[in-house]
């Protein structure tokens, strides 16, 4: 493991227990309020000068590798989990993000038991400096972070170092921090980052879900998802049972049905008390059902609302494919990789379910499993950045489908 750990720091995360942070006051000049409702205790962590003033002494990167195209380095295991993945974990859940949405992290490792992995891009040494010392913060509080959550950093090959130890004016950096206002010390690290004004760089999804997805390695299955997609309570559980006893098949995608709510609701349990909250002026309704409906629609909801319960899982049905597809699916490590031709926004997961369906790959519905999007958009528009960004893409994939075409004798009529 890459932490060097001084032994305050050590004692503390011996100590700390599964509660959330309150940051009394910033770092900066202006206090920050506590977040919704204390958990039973407020457990201390180490003063943030503390924190930040011994950085080198807290993290060192993990040598890089660079990816195909020299683009990005890739810092594998940059943290690990203090329970390594072991092959008794049949699967583990994969998934990316970038400092402002670490925080999802938590309620993530509330619903996810098992094994993750997760790959986080960052542009230069300040946005490392602050995500190291958030996921420090992440792990000193949450066990469950601590134990199952393993991470990988990715960055612009072309990196500033010189940018390294940025010194900045910590004020009040003494005060004390607690455990139950991580997202209040978030937001503060946010609007440092902010008032640097960096130019906005492509965000390279699937090389990070590539990242992730290796991570994995020492479980025969993956879950691909995106960090802010809550599983089902007890989908660890579930799925494992599911995938020991299922038949034999190297061509099976197990799909997850998605569905979006807004960040406040509560979870519902069980498939049954989900139904009866999705609909109009509801809490619930499908993925993407208003902003790219093709996104989950082969999944078949309206099936799926009728297939019977049972307390274990089992395969419903066989989904119906067609190109836009981005399930969140459970597969093995012979499903092809997402393509790093495309960076940025746009033809990224839709693609790679496209060659999974050509390379012969099926897409089984599970019967009771399902995930909420944390969050709800109600519109088909982007902003001018990501038009842009799905426009350029759209004229690789054009190109794209020859390459199909040679592989799997087909793939041109896909548009």
């Amino acid at each position: 493991m890459h932490w060097k750990l001084r032994s305050s720091l050590v004692l503390t995360v011996l100590a700390a227990s599964a509660v959330t942070l309150l940051l009394t006051c910033a770092p900066f000049k202006t206090c920050i309020l506590r977040d919704g409702v204390p958990e039973t205790s407020s457990t201390r962590v180490p003063a943030l000068r503390n924190i930040l003033s011994t950085y080198t002494d807290v993290f060192t990167l993990p040598p890089f590798r660079l990816d195909s195209q020299s683009l990005y380095r890739v810092y594998e295991n940059a943290i690990e989990g203090d329970k390594r993945p072991s092959d008794r974990a049949v699967v583990c859940l994969s998934t990316i993000a970038s400092l402002d949405h670490l925080h999802w992290l938590r309620e993530l490792s509330e619903h996810w038991t098992g094994p993750a992995s997760v790959a986080v891009f960052f542009r230069e040494d300040l946005d490392l400096q602050l995500m190291v010392t958030y996921v420090h913060v992440l792990r000193v509080c949450f066990p469950a972070i601590r134990e199952n959550f393993s991470f990988h950093f990715v960055s612009p090959a072309e990196r500033n170092d010189s940018a390294a130890k940025d010194t900045l004016a910590w004020e009040d950096a003494d005060e004390p921090l607690f455990c139950d206002s991580h997202r209040a010390l978030l937001r503060a690290f946010l609007a440092i980052l902010r008032k640097r004004g960096w130019p906005r760089l492509l965000f390279p999804q699937n090389h990070l879900r590539n990242v992730a997805r290796d991570g994995c390695v020492s479980s025969p299955f993956f879950y691909a998802t995106d960090v802010d997609v809550m599983p089902q309570y007890g989908l660890y559980e579930r799925l494992s049972a599911f995938l020991l006893r299922k038949p034999p098949c190297t061509k099976c995608l197990y799909v997850v049905p998605a569905f979006e709510g807004t960040e406040f609701v509560t979870h519902p349990r069980t498939k049954s008390a989900l139904l009866s909250r999705t609909g109009n002026k509801k809490d619930f309704r499908v993925y993407h059902a208003v902003a790219f409906s093709k996104n989950q629609r082969a999944t078949n909801f309206n099936k799926w609302r009728n297939v019977p319960s049972r307390s274990d899982l089992y395969v419903a049905y066989e989904a119906v494919f067609e190109f836009g597809y981005e399930c969140f699916y459970v597969g093995p490590h012979g499903v092809p990789k997402f393509r790093e031709i495309f960076i940025g926004y746009g033809f990224t997961r839709n693609v790679q379910t496209l060659e999974a369906h050509l390379a012969g790959f099926r897409f089984l519905v599970l019967s009771d499993a399902f995930a909420i999007h944390r969050g709800m958009r109600n519109t088909t528009t982007n902003d001018s950045v990501r038009n842009a960004e799905k426009l350029h893409n759209y004229r690789i994939f054009l190109g794209f489908r020859k390459a199909l075409q040679q592989r799997y004798g087909k793939g041109r009529e896909f548009s």
